[in-house]
């Protein structure tokens, strides 16, 4: 299994996420309800295979942007978390259905 290279930065107001220019694969688990990714853009450009629990793509140097839609079983009270799958399945940040679309910014 890979080394985890995104941390969170809640913190850093330009920034969601920090890592490396390397390939990452995230994963949404769900705490009320189940949880998918339904729509995904990664600076821009659609990631396929959703909808699914799972995405991959490759993090590209600079600030980028994450732009993600959610589908929750519970539409109203659906949460969950999303983890980067990785040596430790780091959690990176809670998921909610109260925002189930959302950018994150990630910087590489």
């Amino acid at each position: 299994m890979p080394a985890c290279t995104l941390i969170p930065t809640p913190h850093d107001l330009h920034s969601d996420f920090r890592g490396a220019p390397v390939p990452v694969t995230l994963r949404v688990d769900g705490s009320v309800g189940s949880v998918q990714f339904v729509d995904v853009k990664y600076n821009g450009l659609a990631v396929n295979g959703v909808p699914s629990d799972t995405i991959a793509f490759h993090v590209l140097p600079g600030r980028t942007t994450l732009d993600v839609v959610y589908g929750f079983s519970d539409t109203v009270r659906g949460a969950g978390t999303l983890s980067q799958v990785c040596d430790a399945n780091r959690v990176l940040i809670a998921v909610s259905a109260e925002h189930p679309a959302v950018r994150y910014h990630i910087s590489a």
